[in-house]
């Protein structure tokens, strides 16, 4: 399995629009509330933390074209930097990604290479707005809207309802495809202008965190869903021991899941995150 190519694959379970998720099947007791009232609690219960640092997970890829497991590595400066490693079950480690406010950096330290762009790079090819923010409240289990969170517009107001597993925060939007998409769409010989959007969200009735969010396209079936499953206490915190991410498609599903074997917070953390001047530097199409 080519490494860029889990690169790309792994940035990209943040970007697409997708199907819902499946939802947790324990029944808990949830009480009336308001939106505005959820949103303050949601906001007063959000994960506070300075670093996050987890020197362990097991990540596990599967699919119909991929699969694999790795061990892996995650280190986050608030509001700073994100940095991802990955090692092959020999113990050998075969890339690194770092993600900072205004920059994406990746190298393949197997085949010596390495990649450099920025936010654009996912806007021009997947026509997603995606930004450091989003993927940092993604991987930190903190509530966002995608659109604001993307720096396009200021939060909608939502559709709140109650379910047997929690609150379900659900906005359903008409969004206008680029040239692009459209390109795409007359390939599958549809003429379309616009798309329907709809992002949910799970809320945990006694916690406040999110349980699953997802961005699904209502006329295609596909994109992006995240889980949060088994919480415990890290460091005094409460914090899922697994984020599981789905990508669909019409011709496929694919899977990656972060369990979390050690996770600590607020401990000293930097990046080691070095380009050699042997690396060669590649293109990702």
């Amino acid at each position: 399995m080519k490494i860029s190519y889990v690169f790309l694959l792994v940035i990209s379970l943040f970007l697409f629009s997708c199907r819902s998720v499946k939802q947790v099947t324990e029944k808990k007791e949830v009480p009336f509330i308001t939106e505005n009232k959820l949103l303050k609690n949601i906001e007063s219960n959000k994960l506070a933390y300075k670093t996050l640092y987890a020197k362990r997970i097991d990540l596990s890829l599967s699919g119909k074209k991929v699969s694999g497991s790795f061990k892996s590595s995650l280190k986050i400066v608030r509001d700073s930097f994100i940095q991802i490693s990955v090692t092959a079950p020999l113990g050998i480690e075969v890339a690194r990604i770092l993600l900072t406010v205004d920059s994406i950096k990746f190298i393949d330290l197997f085949h010596k290479k390495y990649f450099l762009t920025d936010y654009n790079y996912f806007y021009n090819k997947f026509d997603a707005h995606i930004g450091f923010d989003c993927i940092q409240k993604i991987l930190t289990n903190t509530f966002f809207n995608f659109e604001s969170c993307s720096g396009l517009e200021k939060a909608k107001k939502y559709k709140l309802d109650r379910t047997d597993n929690g609150y379900e925060l659900s906005t359903l939007e008409e969004k206008e495809l680029s040239r692009k998409i459209k390109k795409l769409y007359k390939k599958k010989k549809k003429n379309k202008e616009y798309v329907l959007i709809l992002q949910k969200i799970l809320i945990d009735p006694q916690t406040f965190r999110p349980l699953t969010m997802s961005i699904e396209n209502m006329d295609e079936e596909t994109g992006v869903g995240v889980r949060y499953d088994d919480y415990k206490d890290f460091s005094g915190r409460n914090f899922p021991e697994k984020i599981v991410f789905k990508l669909f498609t019409d011709e496929d599903e694919t899977s990656l899941e972060f369990k979390f074997l050690r996770l600590e917070f607020d401990v000293p953390v930097e990046s080691n995150f070095k380009i050699l001047p042997k690396y060669k530097r590649m293109q990702l199409y």
